[in-house]
């Protein structure tokens, strides 16, 4: 049975848009991929108004909703001299603590947080092992490199 993907991403700029659309792209080209929830473009279905304390409730809810419904988050580690994206990381750290297998994605492949480096389930920096990886039968392929 194809698998559920969250696709946890910044989407903050130009670039980072650009990343996560690549991800996405890929991810549909993968025959193991059933569905794919993008907050980005998953949520706020009922057009509340960016920012209101009920579009914050709304978004939080459909994001969580997303996530416990996911066999696997694909996360876009967006890492910047000092930065990282805390939603990103929220949704990693759910998805570890749910016990749901997280793939980690780095373009940059640089060092990767301790925390994000041991629990990740799968790391990859190239798009092209997005649409050949197994996620009905997910392998681990833990970090090998520096961490901080």
């Amino acid at each position: 049975m194809a698998a559920n993907i969250y696709l946890a991403a910044p989407f903050f700029d130009d670039d980072q848009i650009e990343r996560l659309q690549a991800v996405e792209q890929t991810l549909k080209q993968n025959p193991t991929v059933a569905n794919i929830f993008v907050p980005m473009n998953d949520t706020n279905a009922a057009g509340l108004e960016f920012g209101t304390p009920q579009w914050r409730n709304l978004a939080y809810h459909e994001d969580l909703a997303g996530l416990t419904s996911a066999d696997v988050v694909v996360a876009v580690y967006d890492y910047k001299a000092g930065y990282s994206d805390p939603g990103t990381m929220f949704e990693i750290g759910y998805a570890v603590a749910k016990q749901i297998p997280v793939v980690v994605y780095y373009q940059q492949h640089h060092s990767v947080n301790l925390m994000i480096a041991q629990g990740l389930h799968h790391y990859c920096h190239q798009l092209i092992e997005l649409t050949q990886l197994n996620f009905e039968h997910l392998p681990e392929k833990p970090f090998t490199g520096e961490v901080f």
